[in-house]
């Protein structure tokens, strides 16, 4: 398991993405297109609901990279890092991609504890805190009812989250990572500048070409030598950087396995491995499957209109409903 991330209980500094909800309001709600100056490798003491309406692309959590598209619906817990990459042409913009609610951690307990009918929700709050994603025919419904939120004002916008959220608990969920959210006791926060070079280093390595990128390459363009480099990127994102290279071309693989006919040796080249038996062994150890059963597996749940975008990268996680 990834080494556990944090910061001591002390002041906390300004981080990526500041949350301040309006006067009347008890959490956030907003709508945003993609790029857009929220739209980073980022953390922040609020649980986020985000869905996508539009677009694809890869998405972290933790040190858990996976693949999105329109109806993906994840929970993130407080200062866990999280970010949705699409890949776009120079001046490409994705109309209302994001859809985004925040809600501050003590906000959420005050809630659940007022009201014993939301007894269910605390299960919830704690898998959130290593990120889950929503599956099964129920997702789509409480996407839909987070996005017609958006034209609501006041209780009937607080009404409407207690309803959501009573759902999210009894819709089947996957936990996305296993690593720890920033707060570990002993443990020293990532510094906002250092994660402003791990976002422009995840957009290059998420938007660049499957095969070599060398790790030195990438350390001198945000300015930090080798072992700096190596240092920091496991810390912000969990994981190596030779095993987050090693996940996202799978991620790729995984992708053209769904969306191709292509065979498997050209899937495995494209995606950037040097010979087939090295492709499959690593698929394997990712995926927990062969390339050929996944392609299976993920065409027969198409047929059955399974609304689940997105492929894990930290193998198969059972779906977990609150009693």
């Amino acid at each position: 398991m990834p080494a556990r991330m944090g910061e001591s209980r002390t002041v906390r500094p300004p981080v990526f993405e500041v949350i301040q909800p309006g006067p009347r309001q008890s959490f956030v709600w907003h709508r945003h297109d993609y790029p857009a100056a929220c739209a980073r490798w980022n953390y922040h003491p609020e649980y986020e609901l985000h869905l996508i309406t539009a677009g694809t692309g890869h998405f972290m959590v933790g040190d858990f990279l996976g693949t999105f598209a329109p109806g993906h619906l994840v929970l993130v817990g407080p200062d866990l890092p999280h970010g949705w990459f699409s890949d776009l042409s120079m001046g490409e913009r994705i109309a209302g991609r994001d859809i985004v609610l925040q809600a501050h951690d003590d906000w959420l307990q005050q809630l659940v504890a007022l009201c014993p009918e939301l007894e269910t929700v605390s299960a919830l709050l704690a898998d959130a805190r290593y990120g889950v994603v929503f599956t099964g025919p129920m997702a789509p419904v409480l996407g839909a009812r987070l996005a017609a939120m958006g034209d609501m004002h006041d209780a009937a916008r607080l009404a409407a989250l207690i309803g959501l959220l009573s759902g999210l608990a009894a819709c089947p969920r996957q936990i996305l990572t296993g690593i720890a959210p920033f707060g570990g006791e002993g443990q020293a926060r990532v510094a906002d500048r250092d994660l402003e070079r791990m976002d422009r280093v995840i957009r290059h390595l998420l938007s660049g070409g499957p095969h070599d990128i060398r790790q030195a390459d990438m350390a001198r363009q945000v300015g930090l030598s080798g072992p700096a480099f190596s240092r920091l990127f496991r810390r912000a994102t969990g994981s190596t950087f030779v095993s987050f290279m090693r996940r996202l071309r799978v991620s790729r693989a995984c992708r053209m396995l769904a969306e191709t006919d292509a065979s498997i040796a050209e899937i495995s080249s494209a995606a950037g491995f040097a010979n087939l038996s090295n492709f499959n062994r690593q698929f394997m150890e990712i995926c927990r499957t062969t390339p050929r059963r996944y392609r299976h597996d993920v065409r027969t749940l198409s047929r059955v209109d399974d609304p689940v975008a997105g492929t894990g990268m930290k193998g198969h996680v059972p779906d977990r409903t609150a009693d």
